[in-house]
C-alpha cells in the first residue's frame, strides 16, 4: 500500500466518522460524490448544499471518463489527460472565463464542462444552454461572493441538462480531484 493509498483510506475514514449517518441517509451514489468532494474541499457544508439533477449521476462517470472542458488551467492540471483546457482564440468579453466558455461552443454537445472558478463562466455557459448548447453534464462550482450563488441556482432551477452544484459561495478548483477515480 503507498502512502497515497493510505490518505485516501485516512480521509475517507475521517469523513465516515463525522458524516457517517448523513452519508448514509443518502442515495449511495450521491454519498460517494459527497464524501469524495468533502475529502477534496475540506467542506463539510456541502453534505447540505450540494444539488444532483436526476440523471447527473447516472451519465456523469462514462461522460467523465471522455474528458471534461474545464475554465482553468489549474484544473486541467489536476485532472491530467481527463481536462481539456483552450486558450481563447478572440477576445469578446471584459473576462477571459467568458471567451474560453464561448470557444467551447461547437464541441459542448455531449461533453461534460465543469466551471470550478469563474461564476461568469457559469452565466456564460448557461446563455449557451438558453440558445441550444447541450452538454452532456455540467458540473457548476464556480467560487466566490460575487455572482456564484445566482449562477448556482440558475443551473439548478433549468432542466435542459444534466448537473451537480452546490448552493454556496464556496467552491473552486479542488473539485477536480472529486472527479477523479480513487
Amino acid at each position: 500500500m503507498t502512502d497515497m493509498d493510505n490518505i485516501a483510506i485516512e480521509g475517507e475514514r475521517r469523513v465516515r466518522s463525522v458524516l457517517g449517518e448523513v452519508l448514509d441517509l443518502l442515495d449511495p451514489r450521491e454519498a460517494k460524490v459527497v464524501s469524495r468532494a468533502v475529502r477534496s474541499t475540506g467542506d463539510l457544508d456541502l453534505v447540505g448544499t450540494l444539488r444532483f439533477s436526476k440523471e447527473a449521476l447516472t451519465v456523469g462517470p462514462k461522460l467523465i471518463r471522455k474528458g471534461i472542458l474545464v475554465d482553468t488551467r489549474m484544473a486541467k492540471v489536476a485532472l491530467g489527460n481527463l481536462g481539456i483546457y483552450k486558450e481563447p482564440i478572440v477576445k469578446n468579453n471584459r473576462y477571459m472565463s467568458q471567451d474560453i466558455v464561448e470557444g467551447w461552443a461547437s464541441e459542448i454537445n455531449g461533453r461534460a464542462v465543469l466551471i470550478g472558478t469563474s461564476p461568469l463562466a457559469l452565466e456564460k455557459l448557461l446563455d449557451l444552454i438558453d440558445s441550444g448548447a447541450r452538454p452532456g453534464l455540467v458540473i457548476g462550482v464556480p467560487v466566490g461572493l460575487v455572482n456564484a450563488i445566482s449562477a448556482k441556482l440558475r443551473l439548478a432551477r433549468q432542466s435542459k441538462v444534466e448537473f451537480i452544484t452546490n448552493i454556496s459561495v464556496k467552491g473552486g478548483v479542488a473539485w477536480e480531484l472529486a472527479l477523479q477515480e480513487p
